[in-house]
């Protein structure tokens, strides 16, 4: 386990933290029956939480969830590998890489329970919080591990992570009512672990790990974050006996923030939006069926004025789904253009001098003059839907389309031509469509060079297109204008499965998307990232491997052979925003 105390490093830990999780079945065995839910112990002060149920969440549904099936195919193994190899020298260049028998153990650890998270900080004083922070800061960050069984494992990697770093850490301990407590001090910042006959504990602040060892050592403390009104508002939001459960709130800012810190421009515009209107999130993954289910909730005041505004209001279908069929990869989504940036510029207006209002004032004239309409007026042309496909080449590059809602259609040119300016090259018309040629300079990062590229846009009276390829967009405007009779769905939209997991969510949405596995030329994907690989490794060290050179090591047949389908949904109303994925 990482203790190390800069701010910078625990940000690292946590990130390898999250992505060894994410590995969670390269675990061998899984866990016996669990005991009481960690979360029950945390104070009531807690901001958020992550928790991990262990492995017996996740091998319980072997038999029938097919993510678990992949990552449990021996084919699988190599890609699994490669990943953690991946891992092992990220953690290696902040540091010495565990060696293969302490990476073995360090997944073993994922047999058990832990929770991560958020608390107000106990020794915080608002009254003494100066510009630069409390000598406490407001929070603390923690970690709670479930160590039955593991005790040995956590004492080894304790002692390495002692030995190793690359900062000689000053180390001290002192007796917490019969726990020994050890401090670490890197640089100017401390960190604190401790072991108790059950529990391994770990927190940047003192009172912090304090604070918890009292409650994770007694019989039953006298309150809980799970008590709270907004945990049980989440409750009916995140699956029963799922493998990780996420919480957070917002605190009172007026309460944990000292007077300098309130009046920061920055502290001043989070309350101006009113964050306090949002009461809780929550969500869950889980894996207790043949699909993989991840959803929750944000719940709160969704009336006018508020964060909830931005998106747009939930119905039974999408004026732009029929132009994103023939792709693999689609995202739709509805939000209130006009609405954002009202609620933004009322957020702000109120933390500006006069000379900045005044500026800001300049600006929207300017804007007026060169639209030819006030801004708010034109960001009403936009009616919200925003939809987008990918597709893939003949040499597997991915390409992506747009389609945008719109009214008044003239207006919207207008707004394009004055924006697109000295860009747009060409411009004709057919029909009640109007198409724009667009080229922009860009510099070839293999090269250097100076290169100059094309977008091509389309503006119908209902919808503005835009694509790499201009045949692309025609396709589009084909299948907008089929008649219902006559069209015929294809590509994600014409799978059985798809259809399936649509039924599953709510039949009024602001968003969808979806991913058909079975569709993506895998072949193609294969032989372009093995150029880029090949072509990283003629200028070592100026350039690096594919992030996701991994993938080469997963043969796609093993992939499409479990996981075929993904499709999520998000929905409004007026106590919140809702979201519910599927992939199976």
């Amino acid at each position: 386990m990482n203790s190390t105390g800069k701010l910078a490093s625990r940000a690292g830990w946590f990130r390898a933290a999250i992505l060894l999780l994410v590995l969670f079945v390269s675990a061998s065995a899984p866990l016996a029956a669990q005991t009481a839910s960690l979360p029950d112990r945390l104070p009531a002060n807690t901001v958020f939480f992550a928790h991990w149920r262990g492995m017996g969440a996740v091998t319980a549904g072997e038999k029938t969830n097919h993510v678990v099936q992949l990552f449990e195919d021996p084919q699988f193994v190599l890609g699994r590998d490669a990943i953690l190899k991946s891992l092992r020298d990220s953690i290696a260049k902040n540091g010495s890489a565990t060696s293969e028998p302490e990476q073995a153990e360090v997944l073993s650890l994922f047999e058990n329970p832990a929770i991560l998270g958020v608390v107000l900080n106990p020794d915080f004083n608002k009254k003494t919080a100066s510009d630069e922070g409390a000598a406490s800061p407001a929070t603390g960050f923690f970690i709670v591990y479930d160590a039955r069984g593991k005790t040995a494992i956590v004492e080894r990697l304790q002692a390495a992570n002692r030995a190793g770093g690359k900062e000689v850490p000053k180390v001290m301990s002192y007796d917490f009512h019969g726990t020994k407590v050890e401090a670490r001090t890197t640089g100017t910042d401390v960190s604190y672990t401790a072991l108790t006959s059950r529990y391994y504990l770990l927190a940047d602040q003192k009172a912090v790990i304090e604070e918890l060892l009292s409650r994770y050592t007694s019989e039953s403390p006298a309150d809980s974050i799970t008590q709270l009104a907004e945990y049980k508002s989440i409750l009916p939001y995140l699956s029963p006996g799922a493998a990780i459960e996420l919480f957070a709130r917002i605190p009172n800012l007026e309460k944990t923030l000292g007077p300098a810190q309130l009046e920061k421009p920055g502290t001043r515009f989070v309350e101006n939006l009113h964050v306090d209107r949002i009461r809780a999130f929550g969500g869950s993954v889980s894996f207790s069926g043949e699909a993989t289910r991840f959803h929750g909730a944000i719940l709160g005041d969704g009336s006018a004025g508020a964060l909830f505004d931005f998106a747009g209001t939930s119905n039974t279908s999408f004026v732009t789904q029929p132009v994103v069929s023939p792709g693999p990869i689609f995202g739709i989504s509805r939000f209130n253009f006009a609405a954002i940036y009202q609620t933004l510029r009322a957020a702000a207006q109120p933390l500006l001098t006069p000379q900045q209002a005044a500026a800001v004032e300049m600006y929207e004239k300017m804007a007026q003059g060169f639209l030819g309409m006030p801004l708010t007026d034109a960001l009403q042309l936009f009616t919200g839907e925003v939809a987008s496909q990918t597709f893939f080449a003949e040499d597997g590059s991915a390409l992506k389309s747009y389609a945008l809602s719109i009214q008044k259609p003239q207006d919207v040119l207008r707004v394009l031509r004055a924006a697109g300016g000295s860009f747009i090259v060409g411009e004709d018309t057919s029909g009640e469509t109007t198409y724009l040629d667009l080229v922009y300079p860009y510099t070839d990062p293999k090269t250097g060079l100076k290169r100059r590229d094309f977008y091509y846009v389309a503006v119908t009276p209902s919808m503005v297109f835009a694509a790499p390829r201009k045949a692309v967009v025609r396709e589009a405007i084909l299948r907008l204008n089929a008649k219902p009779d006559s069209a015929v769905a294809s590509g994600v939209l014409a799978s059985p499965e798809f259809s399936h997991a649509r039924s599953l969510l709510p039949e009024k949405l602001s968003g969808l998307s979806a991913v058909d596995l079975a569709q993506i030329p895998w072949d193609k994907l294969e032989v372009r990232l093995s150029q880029e690989l090949a072509d990283a490794a003629k200028n070592p060290p100026n350039s690096n491997p594919p992030s996701s050179a991994w993938l080469l090591t997963i043969k796609p047949e093993v992939l499409t052979r479990h996981v075929h389908m993904g499709v999520s949904g998000w929905w409004k109303d007026s106590s919140g925003i809702y979201f519910d994925s599927y992939v199976q």
